[in-house]
């Protein structure tokens, strides 16, 4: 065997150990795409790691939530932050905040962060009727776009595959 070949062999066992939980920059998670109803009829759109830990979650009941890993440094008390999800096409910023103390359903090694109603009060009814649905479609659309999404914050990111969950929208919509 020659040397170039070893060396590519060396460099793919060595940098393949340790990337089931904090990806490189710009790694695609290992996982799957699942739309689930919950026992409160609450539909969610999640993406879960090989260990069925949710890397990534949204959906509605009470509030419209998002919950994903935080890709930054973990903080060392619960904070404000904010994660940039793009698709390659178009990206949206949302401010919320960051646990240190993930939920047990999420990787429990990690920060987390989450974000109640896109930012904005829902009891606001100028904002509810036309800007809310508007920005809740920009976030489908993104989201639907059949491209990664890539999540990034303090300057790290990881990136999750294309949403492949059937007919998660229409059924996600239907509810909410």
């Amino acid at each position: 065997m020659s040397m170039y070949p070893r060396l590519l062999g060396i460099a793919v066992v060595v940098f393949g150990f340790g990337l089931s939980e904090a990806l490189p920059a710009g790694d695609v998670w290992k996982g799957s795409w699942k739309f689930e109803i919950d026992r409160q009829d609450q539909p969610w759109l999640s993406y879960y790691d090989t260990r069925g830990k949710t890397v990534f979650r949204i959906g509605c009941g009470v509030h419209f939530e998002m919950s994903a890993v935080y890709p930054g440094a973990a903080p060392k008390e619960d904070t404000t932050g904010s994660i940039t999800i793009a698709n390659g096409k178009t990206q949206m910023d949302f401010a919320g905040n960051v646990f240190h103390n993930p939920e047990v359903e999420m990787p429990t090694d990690l920060p987390f962060f989450n974000q109640a109603d896109l930012g904005y009060a829902r009891d606001d009814p100028e904002l509810y009727q036309d800007k809310w649905h508007a920005l809740e479609n920009h976030v489908f659309d993104l989201l639907d776009s059949g491209r990664p999404l890539t999540i990034s914050a303090e300057g790290k990111s990881y990136v999750l595959p294309p949403v492949n969950a059937p007919r998660w929208r229409p059924r996600f919509q239907k509810i909410c």
